[in-house]
């Protein structure tokens, strides 16, 4: 009788903890930080899509998208980003989010570029709404939701294909016992998908395309308003559709393209010396790594308080519904009876936006 015996691989993409500053920047920026502003982030945008939910024009759909998206950003920073730094420090979670995170790296990257190309979605029903006026809002209401819908598609037929980058091997630890670790697939460190994938087509989808498609539109905005304004054909209703309180709503939408380019520009550089070969000291391109990562979650919060600096019946709004919580009971009961009630009053937030 023949035995036959296994040779087991040697451990290959061990992860171990960083040391030198990478590691104490990664122990402040991701380990500690990011959980916080990621939970922080959930909340906010929770209360965005109470806010925007409640209304029935075009600009609250976009808008209640947008929300959902960085709702997903926020939890990839918890359970994508900063798990997968804990994995050094920790057998348990590292021996789980081996498995998990072949499965949920590419939904945090899904819901990144969604977030994206909703913001591309809004600007353009901004700048479509400012060149027909109040007479296409039917027509835009009734496209919204399938364009949303062919985004959603799109982008998760990108991002499909990295649900093949990463794989849990088992492997013999130098210390003689058994484990799986978490090792690229043969197509994530294939030559041509670095160059064309993760190179090239990141760069025109989730920089170049954005930048040239928002910065066009909130121009070409700006300059319609400005026109119709010096001409005064623009009619209230038309007026209040694509402007704010005291200025022009617009600025709203360059705010969140400076903070999208702001906050991603890191990330794409990374990118690029990847795709480029450029050698970096292991140390400064961790921390680069790190640095993009954490913007990526500011990014996504940080529309919230873009709304609240610039939009007046945003805040109004907003602290309305606080109000609202924090009644206390003995005022709130009574109004349990009256089944005409409701929690969120409709106010034309989004309309502005």
């Amino acid at each position: 009788m023949l035995n036959h015996t296994v040779v087991m691989r040697e451990c290959e993409c061990l992860h171990e903890p960083i040391e030198g500053y990478a590691g104490v920047a990664n122990l402040l920026l991701i380990v500690i930080s990011l959980p916080l502003i990621s939970f922080v982030g959930v909340v906010l945008n929770f209360f965005n899509i109470f806010i925007f939910c409640d209304q029935k024009n075009t600009a609250a759909k976009y808008l209640t998208a947008l929300s959902c998206s960085d709702v997903g950003v926020c939890m990839a920073g918890i359970f994508v980003i900063c798990s997968d730094s804990l994995r050094a420090h920790s057998f348990v979670i590292d021996q789980v989010f081996v498995f998990l995170l072949p499965k949920i790296i590419p939904l945090g990257l899904f819901f990144q570029m969604l977030s994206v190309y909703i913001t591309v979605l809004a600007a353009f029903d901004c700048f479509y709404s400012v060149y027909c006026g109040t007479k296409c809002e039917p027509k835009r209401s009734t496209w919204a939701p399938r364009v949303l819908a062919l985004v959603v598609i799109s982008v998760a037929g990108y991002n499909i294909v990295q649900f093949g980058d990463l794989q849990a091997i088992e492997c013999l630890h130098p210390d003689n016992y058994t484990l799986f670790e978490l090792c690229p697939t043969e197509m994530r460190v294939s030559e041509t998908y670095v160059i064309v994938y993760k190179g090239y087509l990141y760069a025109l989808s989730m920089a170049f395309l954005p930048f040239v498609l928002l910065t066009f539109l909130t121009v070409s905005i700006i300059v319609m308003l400005r026109r119709k304004n010096e001409t005064m054909h623009m009619d209230k209703a038309e007026k209040e559709e694509c402007e704010d309180d005291g200025g022009n709503n617009p600025v709203v939408l360059l705010l969140v393209v400076l903070l999208f380019l702001c906050c991603n520009l890191t990330s794409l550089l990374v990118n690029v010396f990847e795709m480029l070969k450029f050698n970096m000291a292991f140390e400064t391109e961790a921390v680069l790594i790190d640095i993009g990562n954490f913007l990526v979650v500011i990014n996504a919060t940080a529309n919230f308080f873009v709304y609240m600096g610039s939009s007046e019946e945003f805040r109004s709004s907003f602290y309305q519904r606080i109000r609202q919580l924090w009644r206390p009971k003995s005022t709130r009961l009574p109004l349990l009876h009256d089944h005409r009630i409701r929690l969120f009053n409709r106010n034309p937030v989004a309309s502005s936006i």
